[in-house]
């Protein structure tokens, strides 16, 4: 069994300097973690540019990008994106793909956003075939391409595709056809049973075998002997993540009501700040926070349970240095200072 920091990440979140998420990709790699994840938040820099920066600057840690979208790039474009990377990065290239959401692709951007799970398979499908056999003639029922062609040498052709998917349907189409899965902030270990549940059972549907299937899961993770202050640091976050995911099963997996997710959704929708609703259990179920003893504790409970890549992802207001820094020492027994 694989051990919590064998394949340990770190996520950034779009919304940061370039030339900072570079520094900190490279000291991420130093200080031992294994991958690290570019979120395409818009409108924020393109994830392509800052992990292909990322790559230029380090040599042996993963670049994840979790995740793009089928929408706003054509899949052969997404293809071309993807294949450049892995040819910069040598073959560290993982690409995340999901549905991104209605706000960011139809009300902001004027894309409509339907067929997701079918635009989102198809997408897979074109990419896969472009970057395997270098060219593809596709007649789906969302995307029609003509007789293509990929104008260079791939560095891989097998260059993993995960699926960055929530619900059970789209769960089961990542167990057919993915490499791997990414999952939410606010994954629990209830959620990733769900989880493992459903990729079976879409595997089983397509007869395939998932023993080189990884999951990747973005978690909150905050350590410090100070436990009230770690808490203190979450709430914000996980307040704003109840009201985005509302009534489903990231959350209701838990067990809990969707009487009192409500509550949190109509705070976002208003604008208003729920945290002083977070209770300790809701801490305990979406975070991994506490003392050193604690977190790696819960880090072992999740890759027990077949979590291949624990990302710690950046909790906004808290210098992604000192995330680093907190997992370097208390994590991996590797002290490092990201400020130097």
């Amino acid at each position: 069994m694989a051990k919590y920091t064998d394949n340990f990440g770190i996520g950034f979140l779009g919304g940061n300097d370039l030339f900072h998420t570079i520094q900190m990709a490279k000291c991420a790699e130093v200080a031992g973690f294994t991958n690290c994840w570019i979120a395409e938040d818009y409108f924020f820099g393109g994830a392509f540019s800052t992990a292909t920066a990322c790559a230029m600057n380090t040599s042996s840690i993963e670049i994840g990008i979790g995740v793009i979208n089928p929408y706003t790039r054509h899949p052969a474009l997404s293809a071309m994106e993807v294949a450049a990377l892995d040819a910069v990065s040598k073959g560290r290239t993982i690409l995340g793909l999901g549905a991104s959401n209605k706000r960011w692709i139809e009300q902001q951007m004027g894309i409509p956003f339907k067929n997701s799970q079918v635009a989102t398979k198809e997408t897979v499908e074109i990419i896969r075939a472009l970057i395997k056999d270098k060219s593809v003639n596709f007649n789906g029922d969302y995307f029609k391409t003509g007789n293509i062609h990929l104008e260079f040498e791939p560095y891989r052709s097998d260059l993993p595709i995960y699926l960055g998917v929530k619900g059970p349907k789209a769960l089961r189409t990542a167990g057919k056809i993915a490499d791997g899965v990414l999952t939410s902030i606010m994954t629990s270990l209830d959620y990733i049973k769900y989880v493992k549940e459903r990729l079976h059972e879409g595997a089983d549907e397509a007869g395939r075998d998932l023993s080189n299937f990884n999951v990747g899961s973005y978690l909150l993770i905050y350590i410090s002997e100070d436990k009230e202050k770690a808490k203190s640091i979450v709430k914000p976050l996980i307040s704003k993540y109840l009201g985005i995911h509302g009534d489903h099963p990231i959350l209701t997996s838990t067990g809990m009501d969707p009487l009192e997710i409500s509550k949190f959704k109509k705070a976002l929708l208003k604008g208003e700040d729920a945290s002083e609703w977070v209770t300790d259990w809701m801490i305990d179920t979406f975070a991994i926070v506490g003392t050193p003893e604690e977190c790696r504790s819960k880090l072992k409970a999740f890759t027990d349970l077949g979590v291949h890549y624990p990302i710690a992802f950046q909790i906004p207001g808290v210098p992604i240095e000192e995330t680093i820094n907190q997992i370097s020492e208390h994590i991996f027994n590797h002290k490092v200072d990201s400020r130097s």
